[in-house]
């Protein structure tokens, strides 16, 4: 089983060079010493000659996102997250981005962009709220995106150049409270170019029907570093019903599969007792049900033995999902959507009468 932190390679793992053929000559180039893509490409249409420029990609670090979740009062569930930077990293890590988060957190209000007559209360009064509903180290400031939709944190602009996370450093504070279930989904980090290395062009950049023109996109579009951390993807049925959220949470656990942190014959041994849970709540068979649900958690501790581990850390402290990873590189599920699996289905047993036996 691959482990959790060679998904989402993004830029770094792409190939060391990109040639296009449109015009003679232009071409994508990184330098292997520096990590630097030299790009030479055609101006002008009415002209062979070339020009280059340099891009200094924002991916020069090495991240960690460990992901802690719990389940707090009235249902609701906080999220907090620690990122680390690796004693290697080039870069110190400046944006802290995570995706997929479809349903508003809390605390959460309309982007006042649509009102006909938006003013500077309105825009203070959002951009106060949002500071309330998202929980961001010192120095730090977040920001929701709910048209992608996504939520991201970066250093505010008096600490921009200097306070990001550097080499070998680890900060904490990253979250917000929802009322949806974990899934797994990207998050991504990028780090900090500066100011001598924004890139430009001497002109205005390649011709648009160029080859080169689309393949330098790729690389902008695509110039981070991603990991799959735990974020609110399940929505809970209200009034809650067992059955659609143990549904809910399966169909979650199958998108695993592609994105290798799910063993497809131990996801068909938990589609069994998935179905059975299902049914027996169906069926008001409260007790059956949760016979089914703890027979699963069983299945996956033994697999994750800290599967039950919210903050994502084991006895050793600083340690989480993404460490000791020759340890369970034979694991039939991944440790992070071990933990998320076991806490959604102790969810559901909470909610339907914690311990009680029915």
């Amino acid at each position: 089983m691959r482990t959790s932190s060679k998904l989402y390679a993004g830029i770094a793992v792409m190939a060391i060079s990109l040639y296009a053929q449109a015009y003679p000559g232009e071409s994508i180039v990184r330098d292997p010493a520096t990590g630097n893509y030299t790009i030479t490409y055609q101006g002008d249409s009415n002209t062979t000659e070339l020009s280059q420029t340099i891009f200094v990609p924002s991916t020069k670090i090495d991240p960690v996102i460990r992901s802690g979740f719990r389940l707090g009062e009235n249902g609701v569930i906080v999220y907090r997250y620690t990122v680390s930077n690796g004693a290697t990293a080039k870069q110190a890590i400046v944006s802290v981005v995570l995706e997929q988060i479809v349903n508003p957190i809390l605390g959460e209000t309309p982007s006042p962009d649509q009102l006909p007559n938006i003013t500077q209360a309105d825009l203070d009064a959002y951009v106060a709220a949002e500071a309330s509903a998202l929980a961001s180290p010192a120095g730090w400031n977040g920001d929701i995106t709910r048209s992608i939709p996504n939520i991201g944190w970066s250093p505010n602009t008096a600490t921009y150049n200097t306070g990001g996370i550097h080499a070998g450093r680890t900060l904490s504070g990253f979250g917000f409270n929802s009322l949806d279930l974990p899934g797994v989904g990207p998050s991504w980090m990028a780090g900090l170019v500066g100011d001598n290395e924004i890139f430009g062009f001497p002109d205005d950049g390649p011709l648009k029907d160029s080859a080169i023109f689309a393949q330098l996109n790729q690389l902008r579009d695509n110039n981070f570093v991603s990991r799959p951390a735990a974020v609110p993807t399940i929505a809970v049925p209200s009034p809650f019903d067992p059955a659609v959220t143990l549904n809910r949470i399966q169909t979650q656990m199958h998108t695993w599969i592609a994105m290798q942190l799910l063993d497809a014959t131990f996801s068909a041994q938990l589609d069994r007792y998935f179905q059975s849970a299902i049914s027996a709540y169906g069926l008001n068979q409260n007790k059956v049900g949760k016979k089914h649900i703890q027979t699963m958690r069983d299945l996956i501790k033994k697999e994750q033995p800290d599967a039950d581990r919210e903050d994502g850390n084991d006895d050793r402290g600083k340690k989480g999902d993404d460490d000791d990873k020759n340890k369970t590189k034979h694991a039939l599920i991944d440790k992070l959507a071990a933990r998320i699996l076991d806490f959604d289905l102790s969810y559901v047993t909470k909610r339907m009468g914690g311990n009680k036996d029915d």
